[in-house]
């Protein structure tokens, strides 16, 4: 309250904001069919028409990126100061924010989908099919989105650090390349449009984050004690995860986020080591570097697979979606980026970014899924038939119930590992909400605690009416639509950026 009545928060993007959710809720409430309906109409003649301009911009950028990496560029830093993080620390915080629950609940069934419905035109329940299988889940967990993660952040941080703009708001960013001094309060109506819009961005993606976050951590809590899941259940997980993510959020980065982070990293490479020589070794390493050699070869007809012919939906439904939902992530992980990234150049961003959180990404996806499709091959488990029933979370836990100490150790772990994943992800995003709504200064430790609240309120509201996450995740992709020009224009900007400072022998 008293930073409104100072005037420092963008009053109508969170009155906006807040208007926007109630009356979602409210419609979800009282006509959720219709709701739900018309939202899925809009989205898919949303990725339908726009489908094509999602995968040339992201494959654009992914070569952007790399020009910005190897590039003469590279080695211009971010601020004259040393890094505040070891890059164990830095890379292990974006890793997590960046995949947050999602990618513990995919990583052990995803290439069942591939498998079933295969993308380039292969044949359902081949061998190549199967094959390709996790070399897709590389692709779209992989280089080419996150390559958008770097260019934002690099942008919002060479406007920061560099040419001095005073604020992280996506806007004024923004602004600042089209050559507008934004001053507190002057912003014109685009910039106020771009943080709206990257405020419900946000709030949409994290939400659906949770929406996976909660039903696999209480069917591991089902798995373990045999209790029902009930909406009750649901409402206590969720307030655990909320009151880690608050307190790392009011103690800061540096005691929170990168406490958290490392630790759930360091847990994480033990659960996989783990699962790697308890389980078929040889598979699993044989199977990950057949897949990493697949996506490598593949990956420019993966980026621009638009299905013509046969128009089996695989790109819509796929790839599309995929680039969709990033958008979702970019104007926070572009702010959570630049944030952590003081000192660091050029390069180190673009490396730690693409590389870093691919990295993690292929290892976690590598060991876990290899190890789920070898269970499927050996009929140990019928993988495919359970991802198919519609409780992916339950088949998840019966794949590690195959495991030596899968029946109470590993659900244990796994329980620790959905916070530690999902915590650091919303603890960025309070962040990065913080800051978008803030107009000078540092945000306030209020600011980030009432996003913080605000983040768990909305999933709340769905479980509490039955609703389905779908509907949100959706809505928020369609607001998010307006970041594939936004992304564009910041390349753009960025680019003659560097010219013209290069040319005038600008220390960096």
């Amino acid at each position: 309250m008293n930073e409104l009545k100072k005037g420092n928060l963008e009053k109508g993007i969170i009155i906006a904001t807040i208007v926007v959710i109630t009356m979602f809720a409210v419609a979800m409430f009282f006509v959720p069919q219709t709701t739900v309906e018309s939202i899925s109409f809009l989205f898919d003649h949303m990725i339908s028409f726009l489908g094509p301009l999602f995968q040339v911009v992201f494959f654009a950028t992914f070569i952007y990126a790399i020009y910005l990496g190897i590039g003469k560029y590279g080695n211009i830093k971010l601020g004259d100061v040393k890094p505040s993080y070891s890059m164990f620390s830095y890379v292990s915080m974006m890793l997590l924010a960046s995949l947050a629950s999602a990618a513990l609940y995919w990583s052990f069934t995803e290439w069942a989908y591939y498998y079933q419905a295969p993308g380039l035109g292969m044949v359902p329940f081949s061998s190549e099919a199967m094959e390709a299988s996790l070399g897709y889940q590389f692709f779209h967990w992989g280089m080419t989105n996150q390559s958008v993660y770097a260019v934002m952040g690099i942008a919002i941080a060479y406007a920061v650090y560099v040419k001095k703009v005073g604020s992280f708001q996506t806007s004024v960013t923004c602004c600042a390349m089209l050559g507008e001094k934004v001053k507190p309060g002057k912003k014109k109506w685009i910039g106020k449009i771009i943080d709206f819009c990257a405020v419900f961005a946000i709030l949409g993606g994290i939400s659906s984050s949770l929406g996976l976050a909660v039903p696999l951590a209480t069917a591991g809590i089902r798995k373990m004690t045999g209790l029902e899941v009930t909406p009750l259940m649901q409402i206590g997980v969720l307030v655990v995860i909320t009151a880690v993510y608050t307190i790392m959020s009011y103690v800061g980065i540096e005691r929170g986020m990168k406490l958290v982070s490392n630790t759930t990293t360091i847990i994480c490479v033990l659960f996989l080591l783990y699962v790697f020589l308890v389980g078929p070794t040889s598979f699993i390493l044989k199977n990950v570097v057949n897949s990493f050699g697949y996506m490598l070869q593949n990956i420019q007809r993966m980026s621009l697979f638009t299905d013509p012919i046969q128009n089996s939906g695989f790109p819509e439904t796929w790839t599309i979606y995929f680039e969709a939902f990033y958008l979702n992530y970019v104007a926070m992980m572009g702010i959570f980026i630049a944030k952590i990234s003081k000192g660091r150049t050029i390069r180190e961003v673009t490396i730690a970014t693409i590389l870093g959180i691919s990295v993690g990404g292929w290892i976690l996806f590598g060991i876990n899924g290899s190890y789920s499709i070898k269970m499927s091959l050996d009929h140990t488990l019928n993988v495919v038939a359970l991802v198919n029933s519609g409780v992916g979370e339950v088949a998840i836990y019966n794949i590690l119930d195959t495991l030596p100490l899968g029946k109470y150790f590993l659900p244990i772990v796994m329980l620790i590992l959905i916070v530690g994943f999902v915590a650091p992800s919303l603890d960025s995003a309070s962040l990065a909400l913080a800051e978008t709504v803030t107009k000078k200064e540092k945000p306030k430790r209020g600011i980030r605690l009432f996003w913080c609240i605000l983040l768990a309120v909305i999933p709340m509201t769905i479980i509490l009416t039955g609703s389905d996450f779908t509907a949100i995740k959706e809505l928020s992709i369609i607001i998010s639509a307006p970041f594939l020009l936004i992304l564009c224009g910041i390349e753009i900007g960025l680019a003659k950026w560097l010219r013209n400072d290069w040319k005038q022998n600008k220390k960096f």
